[in-house]
């Protein structure tokens, strides 16, 4: 209920439990719908967890210049697991796309503000 009414860590815990089936049928696609929502809030652990989900590809086609992005802004927002996550998966990325990384990360949040917490 608290998820559904927006509360981000609602929103992300509601994901972790999509995530491993826990008490809900395991649905990646649903994990990622609840930590976009917490993400959209500037959650910087639902952001995290989205970088993981376009990294491995999980509920959503994987893409390293969008996992990329998405733990550029939780490491803007504090989480450290995303500021080291940063360099192991640029080591596997052109220099292109760690640049065009880098600008997608500024366009999402030219477009939501809120993901970066003030």
């Amino acid at each position: 209920k608290a998820a559904e009414q927006g509360q981000a860590d609602a929103q992300t815990d509601l994901g972790r439990l999509y995530f491993h089936g826990k008490g809900v049928e395991k649905d990646l696609k649903e994990a990622v719908k609840w930590w976009r929502k917490a993400a959209d809030q500037g959650y910087a652990k639902a952001q995290h967890k989205l970088g993981v989900m376009y990294n491995n590809g999980e509920g959503v086609l994987e893409d390293n210049v969008t996992a990329y992005a998405w733990w550029n802004i939780a490491a803007a927002n504090g989480s450290k697991s995303a500021k080291d996550n940063k360099p192991k998966i640029a080591k596997d990325m052109t220099p292109e796309q760690i640049a065009k990384a880098q600008e997608l990360s500024k366009e999402m949040v030219k477009k939501n503000p809120k993901l970066i917490n003030k």
